[in-house]
């Protein structure tokens, strides 16, 4: 079958059966295509075949990335992208063998994540000061992102039908168009129901089926006034620290839980990952700063005395 017929199958099976999101399927479509041009170049041909890859074609393909400076976690990414691709047409037949199931991905640096300190979460929500309809928007943005460490596009798609507020519950459709539903703390739903008496007053009563947050314009908030909105809050309460996205609340949620007893299992429940591997990155960044801490506090951390 041809090769970038069979990527675009690839790409409306991921869409329709895996549900996978624009995003996924854009970066998918730019690595797959990367590497059906360099075959055409490593080939010398324009009708490069399914049948053609072998597992030289691809190591040559990670070799090029390293030559042109393309970091290794961008790389995994790449060879990820193949494995799933040539798996897929694997599974349809189109090939008999597996080009990419052996190669080994290039190792990456594991990066803990940027999180906040108990501390600075206490003065960020201290900033607050709840007089309009944007700032208690903001208000209760920030508390829902903190308090159910949910991600961006789960917040987004809110409406206004998914918090039952007797229950204290949310319901939020995450990655794979997978329904969760989460507790939601006290102080998220007062803020929660101030910011919709604001928004009645201004914009008339919401309907069930209506965005929970919208714009000033009244139509629904978009990506980037979130990211502005948030990133100008904890930048005042981030020391400088160079990440200051949606994301960090959704970190420090989760290392905040474990840091006061919260298992893995119910941390990973709540923030939706597939894998428990994922969730224990957390652990990590606990122990990082438990460590920092005993080597600032404990007299003799790191210290060796004179022998005598």
């Amino acid at each position: 079958m041809d090769f970038s017929d069979t990527i675009r199958d690839f790409l409306d099976y991921e869409h329709s059966v895996r549900a996978y999101s624009a995003h996924t399927l854009d970066a998918y479509f730019r690595d797959l295509w990367q590497f059906y041009l360099f075959c055409r170049d490593y080939y010398q041909r324009n009708d490069v075949r399914l049948q053609d890859v072998d597992k030289v074609s691809i190591r040559h393909f990670l070799g090029m990335l390293t030559e042109q400076g393309y970091a290794p976690r961008s790389a995994a990414r790449k060879l990820a992208a193949l494995k799933s691709f040539f798996r897929y047409a694997l599974q349809q037949k189109f090939i008999t063998k597996n080009p990419a199931y052996a190669i080994r991905s290039p190792k990456v640096p594991r990066t803990l994540p940027s999180v906040l300190s108990k501390e600075q979460t206490g003065k960020l929500f201290r900033l607050f000061e709840v007089k309009d309809f944007v700032t208690a928007r903001d208000s209760a943005i920030i508390e829902l992102f903190y308090d159910c460490g949910i991600r961006l596009s789960e917040l987004l798609n809110l409406r206004l039908k998914d918090v039952q507020f007797r229950r204290m519950l949310i319901s939020v459709i995450g990655k794979g168009d997978k329904q969760r539903i989460l507790p939601l703390g006290e102080s998220s739903r007062r803020a929660l129901e101030k910011y919709l008496d604001y928004y009645e007053n201004d914009f008339g009563k919401p309907s069930r089926e209506d965005p929970l947050f919208i714009s000033r314009q009244g139509k629904a908030i978009s990506v980037r006034n979130v990211r502005l909105r948030v990133e100008k809050y904890l930048r005042q309460v981030s020391d400088g620290a160079k990440k200051n996205s949606p994301h960090v609340l959704r970190h420090s949620f989760a290392t905040h839980m474990l840091d006061e007893g919260a298992d893995l299992e119910s941390v990973r429940m709540i923030l939706g990952h597939e894998s428990l591997s994922t969730t224990q990155i957390y652990t990590h960044v606990e122990m990082g700063r438990l460590k920092s801490t005993y080597a600032r506090a404990h007299p003799r951390a790191g210290k060796q005395e004179d022998e005598h």
